[in-house]
């Protein structure tokens, strides 16, 4: 694998067309050898950027996205809803009890990442008649 990567550098190619060659070389080397070996020769020779820069690479990174792109919009969302229910919880909790941003039961609101866990929390924050009911709520 070193020789083909050794007479791939040195072969008189155009830039680009070494990038394709070396990624393909890569991806098939991957049959045969290891993967961590393969990246660790490539890294070495410092041919990764060649890589990085190729038509071959740029053509698998758009299929990877294509394939992903709806969850990661779906992710997106979520992390959107989340984000949303966390900062209508403590706004309710800052006007109905003075809460602060800096208050431990923030940072403990925060860390939740149930969807429905918080949307339960903010019903009852809307509904307790104190805080320390609230916090109770929160402990279960």
């Amino acid at each position: 694998m070193r020789t083909c990567v050794d007479r791939a550098t040195d072969l008189p190619l155009d830039e680009s067309v070494r990038g394709d060659f070396l990624t393909a070389l890569s991806v098939l080397g991957e049959l045969v050898h290891d993967r961590k070996m393969i990246a660790d020769l490539i890294s070495k020779e410092g041919v990764m950027d060649l890589i990085r820069e190729s038509s071959f690479a740029q053509y698998l990174l758009d299929q990877e996205i294509e394939e992903n792109k709806e969850q990661w919009i779906k992710q997106g969302i979520e992390q959107g809803e989340r984000e949303r229910a966390i900062e209508d919880i403590l706004d309710v909790l800052a006007i109905r009890f003075g809460l602060s941003e800096t208050h431990p039961l923030s940072a403990r609101i925060a860390a939740i990442d149930d969807l429905q866990r918080l949307k339960q929390l903010h019903r009852s924050a809307i509904q307790v008649s104190n805080i320390e009911a609230f916090q109770d709520m929160l402990e279960v």
